[in-house]
């Protein structure tokens, strides 16, 4: 019996330590597409694009192609983008694309199929830029010693045991519909920690939070970028 219990608590005690996540977000920011957003196939075609579009633009935004959607948390996040960009000068609507127009296709099995669908779903908007966006989130789980007192109920519900370390990359690009020419691309992160009894406990536990944090912080980038991006076309305005 004796034996028993150590072997339990040696057992507990290599599960209270957070795992390394880096190798597994990395992984899943892999699944973010990389397909060529516009017709052209040559580097010298490439660097041949210019913008179709003028400041300010009309933004569509295609959420993160998975199977829950966006949290109305996130989508509250996007949404307030809209009028910071607005107030600036950068944009003059910013709006979602709707479920009935989200791609068909999958963008890892037909990646060209995806990009025609998703062009076309931004004409239907009367938009002239397209910002794609694409998450990788994931949750390290793993309890602590105090673990051992679930074979309680009572410790079940009260005693915080259990965490959920979630982290999440959100990747921002924008281009132009006409063309496929990329205007700006970023990247946002956030994290989430959470520590609690067994029964509050969830798979997935902390990843809303975290994305929602990502956003935020992809926001303010995109934010920095777009104020930037308008001193060059007042000083360019100004000369002319």
């Amino acid at each position: 019996m004796r034996y028993a219990v150590v072997a339990l608590f040696v057992l507990l005690l290599s599960g209270c330590v957070a795992s390394d996540m880096s190798g597994r977000l990395d992984r899943g920011v892999g699944k973010i597409p990389v397909a060529q957003y516009s017709n052209a196939q040559t580097v010298e075609e490439i660097r041949s694009l210019r913008p179709q579009a003028t400041i300010p633009l009309t933004i569509a935004v295609m959420p993160p192609k998975r199977w829950q959607g966006l949290a109305i948390e996130e989508r509250k996040v996007i949404e307030s983008w809209g009028q910071k960009l607005k107030d600036i000068g950068f944009v003059s609507a910013l709006e979602i694309i709707p479920k009935s127009l989200i791609p068909h296709c999958d963008y890892l099995r037909d990646a060209n199929c995806y990009l025609e669908e998703s062009r076309v779903a931004g004409a239907r908007l009367g938009a002239d830029a397209i910002l794609f966006l694409n998450d990788s989130t994931v949750t390290d789980r793993y309890v602590n010693a105090a673990s051992i007192l679930d074979l309680t109920i009572v410790a079940m519900w009260f005693i915080p045991a259990h965490h959920r370390d979630s982290y999440s990359i959100y990747e921002a690009s924008l281009f132009d519909i006409n063309n496929g020419y990329l205007y700006a691309v970023s990247e946002g992160y956030g994290e989430s920690k959470h520590q609690e009894p067994f029964i509050y406990t969830e798979y997935d536990t902390g990843q809303k939070e975290a994305r929602v944090k990502a956003l935020n912080d992809l926001g303010a980038k995109l934010m920095a970028m777009a104020e930037e991006k308008m001193k060059k076309h007042s000083s360019r305005s100004m000369a002319e």
